[in-house]
Order: structure tokens, then C-alpha cells, then sequence
């Protein structure tokens, strides 16, 4: 499965396939921006530790499709530009259309809601 070949699953990960950790952004090719914002330094600005900048907290891929637009700085308007940039910074590679449109059928397919649960009045 694509998810897995081309290691969106190392972060990625658990029951909600994400959420539980802070990475760093760009491991491959640098993540850089024209114009760096305190939200680009990422964990860094609560910890002041150098390892955590640009260090980023991994969003869960459940519903993914319905919480555009993307990224930190929330500039990503499409599921298909975050893939492609994911693949280029994250893991340094490109993939043919086709892989990419599997991996969006992949994420349109996390879509769902959750079951409510409703507390005893006591």
C-alpha cells in the first residue's frame, strides 16, 4: 500500500494514524520558507531547544478531507499539493500521478463520524 511503501506510516501512526507526536518538517529536502513566522520554529517556541526547530506536531489522518486548508501556516489548499510536498520534503522523491491519486483515495477514505456518547445525567 502506498501509505506504507513510501513511509507516511512512520509518523503516520496508531488508530487516528497521526496526532501523537511532534517531527521535525523537511528531513530530506529543506522545508524553507520566504518568510519564517514564529509558527514555522514550531515546538521550538516552548521548549527553546534548538533539536525542536521547525519540529511540527503530525496531524491525525482521520477526516482528513474535510479540514483543509493544510500544513501549519494552513497554505496547502489541496490534499494532492500536500502529498506532493510531503513526498518531496519528508521522504525526497516524486511519485507518477496514479500513486498520488491512490494515496488521496486512501485519505477520502478515512472520512467518517464518530460515534457520540451521551453521559448519564447524575
Amino acid at each position: 500500500m502506498a501509505i506504507h511503501d513510501n513511509k507516511c506510516a512512520t509518523c503516520h501512526v496508531g488508530k487516528t494514524l497521526g496526532g501523537q507526536s511532534f517531527e521535525p518538517l523537511g528531513l530530506k529536502k529543506d522545508f524553507a520558507f520566504s518568510n519564517i513566522t514564529n509558527a514555522d520554529l514550531g515546538v521550538f517556541n516552548i521548549t527553546k531547544n534548538e533539536r525542536d526547530r521547525f519540529r511540527q506536531k503530525v496531524p491525525t489522518l482521520r477526516n482528513i478531507s474535510e479540514t483543509a486548508p493544510y500544513f501549519h501556516r494552513g497554505d496547502i489548499q489541496t490534499l494532492d499539493e500536500a502529498v506532493k510536498l510531503m513526498l518531496k520534503y519528508q521522504v525526497g522523491k516524486t511519485l507518477p500521478q496514479k500513486d498520488i491519486d491512490d494515496i488521496i483515495a486512501f485519505l477520502n477514505s478515512l472520512t467518517g463520524s464518530y460515534i457520540s456518547i451521551e453521559t448519564p445525567n447524575n
